[in-house]
């Protein structure tokens, strides 16, 4: 199972240009790992899923939408959410993606 949505990858690079998208996708993939990194299980928010599973979407990490979803939702329950699964998710993506664009491992 693939973790990107290469379709919506690929519609992202066609609205934005060939040109543009290596500096767009990189902006977007550094305010991921930058949520990421400072969110713990019980400092994260609703919110901050939220926000991660909106980027996450432009950039077509459907497995990552997926676990904030997931998060963003247990976070409404008042429940912990597993935000390891949240940044494995990040991760698979990442991982995915560097054969295409290894600028984005950079980025992160």
């Amino acid at each position: 199972m693939t973790s990107v949505d290469w379709d919506r990858l690929n519609e992202l690079k066609n609205d934005i240009g060939e040109e543009d998208f290596a500096d767009v996708a990189i902006l977007f993939v550094a305010e991921l790992q930058e949520t990421l990194s400072g969110m713990t299980a019980t400092g994260a928010a609703a919110e901050d899923f939220h926000f991660l599973r909106g980027s996450a979407a432009n950039l077509g990490f459907k497995a990552l939408v997926d676990a904030c979803t997931t998060a963003e939702a247990t976070c409404k329950a008042g429940s912990v959410p597993d935000v390891d699964a949240v940044k494995s998710a990040f991760e698979l993506a990442l991982a995915e993606m560097s054969g295409q664009m290894p600028d984005l491992a950079l980025a992160a």
